[in-house]
């Protein structure tokens, strides 16, 4: 199935046992959960930046409505007479 390197180490009464095996589990699991980390992190980032896509949209709504107050406004149904749309 392939090599495999156990190394025993003392320190005081208690032995360690390091294993490339594990090693290599805990690596291949923190790459796994970084990854569903930063996948979490950009999804996130894309939806703060369309709600600030949204707001533009918006601010941009409420200067084109102080800038044109005062002045007469058309219904839907006079704009469509007046340029023709059925």
């Amino acid at each position: 199935m392939g090599d495999y390197r156990i190394l025993f180490d003392l320190e005081g009464d208690v032995i360690i046992i390091e294993s490339e095996i594990a090693e290599t589990f805990m690596t291949k699991t923190l790459e796994r959960e970084i990854t569903r980390t930063v996948r979490q992190k950009r999804e996130q980032l894309a939806a703060v930046r369309e709600e600030i896509e949204d707001l533009m949209d918006y601010i941009d709504l409420l200067e084109a409505r102080v800038k044109d107050a005062g002045k007469p406004r058309l219904s839907h149904e006079a704009v469509k007479r007046r340029y023709g749309v059925r």
